[in-house]
């Protein structure tokens, strides 16, 4: 039987391609720390051989769609987008990276309490993202939207 961790990032790989070319990786999905790494690769490394810009965005930006998979009482009515991300490139990542946020348990049920509300949600994540060194590389802040975008009841 395959992990919740399997399943998880075999869902994140099929919403959402990029990640499995990538060659993202789920280590840790729990209630309030979320986790992936991204290796460094053919895939992922850029001209001088760190790991992209595009990459370390995607490895920030999809703490913020587990954070929702993880806590939202209605994932049919509601979905998630990223309305703006920040990121503060603080040294070559020129190995494996690793992104991790934390999302208190508190601010979940708040969110399930104002989407039944209002239908309505906003939420920061901030993420470290580190070399196999334990150096942070970059760091994340990203603003996300919960709404029913799809108009599903």
């Amino acid at each position: 039987m395959e992990s919740a961790l399997a399943l998880a990032e075999a869902q994140y790989k099929k919403s959402c391609p990029l990640y499995d070319f990538f060659g993202l990786k789920v280590l840790e999905l729990s209630d309030e720390s979320f986790k992936v790494s991204m290796p460094l690769n053919e895939a992922t490394c850029n001209h001088v051989g760190m790991i992209h810009a595009g990459v370390l965005f995607a490895a920030g930006e999809i703490l913020g769609g587990m954070v929702v998979s993880k806590h939202l009482s209605d994932p049919v009515r509601f979905q998630p987008v990223v309305r703006d991300l920040k990121i503060e490139f603080l040294k070559p990542a020129l190995t494996e990276i690793t992104a991790s946020a934390h999302f208190d348990s508190a601010t979940a049920q708040a969110m399930n309490q104002e989407l039944a509300q209002s239908a309505r949600f906003d939420f920061v994540l901030e993420a470290e993202l580190k070399d196999t060194n334990n150096q942070v590389v970059a760091k994340t802040t990203a603003n996300y939207a919960l709404r029913n975008f799809l108009g599903k009841s």
